[in-house]
């Protein structure tokens, strides 16, 4: 009873903060809830908030890996990697280091890459920064894979690549070892 009483007042505490008109209010000024039940909902937003931003700056690693599997690496991660800044779009950058020493994640080793790849290309979209990455794995093709796509070969060729930004949109460009060892 309790857990749904909570859960409703986090919709409303969600609302009290897009709307002008406060509809938690109510429920505060009763006396309905301990100090350790309001750290709670704010507690269960700080987590959301940054869950929800892991999940679209990583919505490949999440796509391969599966919701369920993608929220506890997530929560695990928040718990060891609390957010230092005011700015959400900072938040995740140590993810894909995150997942390498994951012993979750030892089955699945090219989620590394996938998660830097991803990081990258989120990056050059926000700024003019080019990256290069070098993967065993053939990075673009899984992060293309979707329901549809056919079983992938994770032996084939890995990818140099050059991930940048022209105008408005990133580009990906596969590149040669030697051009990527002399940039």
């Amino acid at each position: 009873m309790k857990d749904r009483v909570l859960k409703q007042l986090q919709r409303d505490f969600y609302q009290d903060v897009l709307a002008s008109e406060s509809v938690s209010e109510n429920y505060l000024n009763n006396g309905n809830f301990t100090p350790q039940d309001l750290i709670q909902i704010y507690r269960n937003q700080y987590f959301l908030s940054l869950s929800e931003s892991l999940a679209k700056s990583y919505s490949c690693v999440k796509r391969l890996v599966g919701e369920d599997f993608f929220n506890k690496i997530a929560k695990d991660f928040i718990i060891t990697h609390p957010s230092k800044t005011g700015n959400i779009i900072d938040y995740g950058d140590e993810f894909s280091n995150f997942i390498k020493l994951s012993p979750d994640c030892k089955t699945v080793p090219y989620l590394v890459d996938v998660a830097k790849f991803e990081r990258y290309y989120e990056r050059c979209y926000l700024s003019d920064i080019v990256f290069f990455m070098h993967s065993v794995y053939p990075v673009i093709k899984i992060w293309q894979l979707n329901e549809n796509s056919e079983q992938l070969d994770l032996a084939s060729e890995g990818d140099y690549l050059k991930i940048y930004r022209q105008g408005a949109e990133v580009l990906v460009a596969k590149i040669t070892q030697q051009e990527y060892e002399e940039r």
